[in-house]
């Protein structure tokens, strides 16, 4: 008989997979509750360390843990780690039902045979990883639906026994299911599952998917996108570091930056967000550097420019002049023949910082310049809305009027 509850699928194949033969070590309980939750034991049975090496990517060394015992569960665990054709007869003809349907799965994964077989026989964390790889044979045929419907039926399975294997099933089935609200209610419900997780990554992980499905759901959904932020922030404080990851901290600062300009502005308050999300955008620009990333680097770049131009400030200037720059280095790397609209739009949004600067004459010529382009390229509107802010800025010149204290919104923006 097998000691329940396994940690089986929670860890990568060929770990995932290998099963724990009883032992007398008072170690035992302990270290089967830290696999549980994903987490190496301080202390294994000496009959685990087969696990540990597997664990490790040392097959040798989890063959020689292993030993010479001709035992069904071994055998398995040896057929798992070295595909040995004579271990896994051992298995399929043991008298645990349990354990055979095992090694008909196991052999099932290992390419030995071709179509997942059945697994009437299992319950638990058992039935759950057999859900998972009959899941994936579903997935391979393109057959979502039967998929994600298997990929519940094993978190149903796996809920008491494994929390966090059955929070791993649930997160594969956010990925399958047709529609973003469902797939957001799965990725909530790994998320809860993955309450006493300690496997690396896993519960950073899954605040981000979370995050990103409410975020790209949201559109201006003023609480969904809040929401969105705090998942955010979850999977940062959850081990996503620009240490440890440093294009997923970029990612997840940028998009934080996004999601926090996206809200409307209701009331002047508000506007505090800016200033986060201004901060947001420095974060991604540590790793997104023009030469190493320049798509993303661009990206990050246009949306701090375009959040300095609005970020309340006592020294409003400085922002002004920021972001100044950093249009023209944008400018310095939008090629005008392939992109004149993009280019355009660049132009005319540093014309409306130096417009809040006072410099109206580079302001105008820019917009000038911007104008000739939108024109040129069908883009009639924007082309309209430019020579109308000239007239502004013209007018203003007239009046003998400074800077203006508000934030002429109206010019063409870059998407």
């Amino acid at each position: 008989m097998l000691t329940r509850p396994q940690p089986i699928g929670i860890f990568p194949f060929p770990a995932g997979l290998l099963l724990l033969p009883e032992t007398d070590a008072g170690c035992a309980d302990a270290a089967r509750a830290s696999l549980l939750t994903g987490a190496l034991p301080d202390e294994w049975p000496a009959e685990w360390r087969f696990f540990e090496r597997a664990l490790m990517g040392d097959r040798d060394g989890a063959l020689a843990a292993l030993g010479p015992s001709d035992t069904e569960v071994t055998a398995y665990n040896r057929f798992v780690v070295d595909g040995d054709a004579k271990a896994l007869e051992t298995a399929r003809a043991s008298g645990d039902g349990a354990l055979a349907a095992l090694a008909e799965l196991a052999a099932f994964v290992q390419g030995a045979i071709d179509t997942p077989p059945p697994m009437a026989s299992l319950d638990g964390e058992l039935a759950a990883v057999a859900r998972l790889a009959q899941a994936a044979w579903h997935l391979e045929r393109e057959e979502l639906p039967q998929a994600a419907e298997l990929l519940a039926e094993g978190t149903t399975q796996a809920r008491t026994a494994s929390p966090v294997l059955a929070s791993q099933l649930a997160a594969q089935r956010a990925q399958v299911l047709p529609s973003a609200d469902l797939a957001i209610a799965a990725w909530r419900e790994a998320v809860a599952l993955s309450e006493g997780a300690l496997l690396p990554e896993l519960r950073a992980d899954l605040a981000l998917n979370l995050a990103l499905a409410l975020h790209e759901s949201a559109g201006a959904h003023r609480q969904r996108l809040v929401e969105a932020v705090n998942w955010y922030q979850e999977a940062l404080h959850a081990g996503i570091t620009i240490e440890a990851r440093p294009e997923t901290f970029a990612m997840v600062q940028n998009n934080l930056g996004l999601a926090y300009i996206s809200m409307p502005m209701t009331s002047a308050g508000d506007k505090i967000r800016l200033a986060v999300a201004v901060q947001s955008f420095r974060e991604a620009l540590k790793v997104y550097t023009r030469e190493a990333y320049p798509d993303q680097w661009s990206s990050a770049m246009l949306n701090m420019a375009n959040a300095l131009q609005y970020l309340p400030s006592s020294h409003p200037q400085e922002n002004l002049i920021e972001a100044v720059n950093g249009y023209e280095a944008l400018l310095e790397v939008r090629n005008k023949a392939l992109d004149p609209v993009g280019y355009a739009r660049l132009l005319a949004n540093q014309a409306n910082a130096l417009a809040h600067l006072g410099m109206f004459g580079p302001s105008i010529e820019k917009l000038t310049e911007a104008r000739k382009l939108l024109s040129w390229h069908g883009e009639d509107d924007a082309a309209s809305a430019l020579l109308e802010q000239v007239e502004r800025i013209n007018a203003q010149m007239a009046a003998g009027v400074g800077a203006s204290d508000e934030r002429d919104a109206s010019a063409a923006q870059e998407g």
